[in-house]
């Protein structure tokens, strides 16, 4: 009687599922309708094909060993490799639920009286099995699965981060060094300059407000040194921890900035950064375990069954075998509205992460199509910005030579000096803004990986 009255509250409980609605699909296609193409594709006019190596299209020798590097001994890599590993190691936990369990114990008994010369030992061997009748073992290890492909994807993007960082840091550093050049060659204008005061003003040909013009002229060259020596140091510095080396003695490799190569990665098609950036996939892997949730709490409603097996013996005195089989069926009656709340919150935490794959992905084409325009943009502004630094290098040789002949006045040989100082550290700037922005386009793309 007792079996039928399970049987049949199993019946009821099967039927009663379509009360809690049909699982929700993670299909990332199916979640939000994607454009066709970017904005600001066809105003990049050469375009080269992605690859998973993408720094390599600068390059840059150096750059190739400092990412190697990193991705061997970065420690925010190895934290997350060690992450990885513990989600592996939870899927392991949750296979386990699916196959049997077996167990073997000894136990050895002596009656008090007789001491140690009547001793007699037993031994066990057991096994158990819980039938998953209702996908409660499978839903955990999907969720599992999909937090480990989670993980994993976040080191990919973590991977990316290190990637795109070293190389942002290294053409900084080689972005102040060439201002370090630029400063120097101020500097020495600044000193040249004023010694052609100090001589004009001996001869009387001018006062002293030249000379003191001039003089706080060659102080501001000389200030901007110390202020890009700390610069360079701290950029150097932030190289070495990217790196996975001590700061201190560390020295970085060094190149030219301007004679670097300003590559720039195929967007492809919008659909394409569902499968190649690795924070997009980490998102919808993400959904993949909030669905596998919501099965695992649907089948708590579900009664559990369980089979057993057991052979046992006594080792001494030459007993027979002894077996056992055991079944068991078990159901909640009455949880107070625990199985309910845990579902609604499957449910719920599953929406939320719905709404943050659809932002995510709404941020991804953001990010690609303002890439595209970055980089039209800037190489039309580093284009300006250098007819700006020729000119302004001419008009500075100008009015030095205006100002030693007598024809020109200082205040014009003092702007000359100040814009040729702009414009030249405003190229090399431009340029580290063409170089950052082909960078963000390879971040933006997930770096060529697919």
């Amino acid at each position: 009687m007792l079996r039928k009255f399970l049987l049949s509250s199993s019946v009821l409980l099967v039927a009663g599922c379509a009360s809690f609605g049909a699982p929700l699909s993670g299909d990332a296609t199916a979640v939000m309708a994607l454009p066709d193409g970017y904005d600001y594709r066809g105003e990049v006019a050469a375009l080269a094909g992605p690859e998973q190596v993408w720094w390599s299209a600068f390059n840059s020798a150096s750059l190739d060993g400092l990412v190697a590097e990193a991705l061997r001994a970065n420690q925010t890599l190895a934290q997350g490799v060690a992450n990885v590993e513990a989600s592996r190691a939870s899927l392991r936990v949750s296979n386990a639920s699916l196959l049997p369990q077996a167990s073997a114990s000894l136990s050895a008994a002596s009656d008090s009286a007789s001491g140690l010369d009547d001793v007699s030992s037993s031994g066990r061997l057991s096994a158990s099995y819980q039938l998953d009748l209702f996908g409660a073992n499978a839903a955990d290890r999907a969720a599992a699965r999909a937090d480990l492909d989670a993980a994993v994807f976040s080191q990919r993007a973590l991977e990316l981060t290190v990637q795109s960082d070293v190389a942002t840091t290294y053409f900084s550093l080689l972005s102040s060094r060439e201002q370090m050049n630029v400063a120097l060659s101020n500097l020495e204008i600044a000193e040249r300059v004023f010694e052609i005061v100090q001589a004009r003003y001996k001869a009387g040909a001018i006062s002293g407000f030249d000379v003191s013009s001039q003089e706080a002229q060659l102080a501001t060259a000389r200030a901007r040194i110390p202020e890009l020596e700390s610069q360079i140091a701290g950029l150097e510095t932030a190289l070495a921890i990217l790196l996975g080396q001590v700061p201190q003695g560390y020295q970085a490799p060094g190149e030219d900035i301007l004679a670097i190569a300003l590559p720039v990665a195929d967007p492809g098609l919008p659909p394409a950064l569902l499968l190649r950036r690795p924070d997009l996939m980490q998102s919808e892997a993400n959904l993949r375990a909030a669905d596998a949730n919501i099965d695992a709490a649907r089948a708590a409603f579900f009664p559990s069954v369980d089979l057993g097996a057991g052979v046992s013996s006594l080792l001494t005195g030459g007993a027979d075998l002894t077996s056992s089989l055991s079944a068991s069926l078990a159901a909640t009656i009455f949880s107070g509205g625990r199985l309910e709340g845990q579902l609604e919150g499957a449910q719920a935490r599953r929406a939320a992460q719905l709404a943050g794959y659809r932002q995510a992905i709404l941020s991804a084409l953001r990010d690609v199509d303002v890439s595209l325009k970055s980089i039209d943009a800037n190489a039309a502004r580093e284009a300006q910005l250098l007819i700006a630094r020729d000119a302004a290098r001419d008009a500075l040789d100008a009015a030095e030579l205006r100002y030693r002949s007598g024809a020109g006045d200082l205040t014009s040989l003092l702007t000359a000096q100040q814009n040729h100082a702009d414009a030249s550290n405003n190229y090399v700037l431009g340029r580290l803004d063409r170089l950052t922005a082909a960078i963000n386009l390879y971040v933006a793309l997930g770096g060529g990986y697919t």
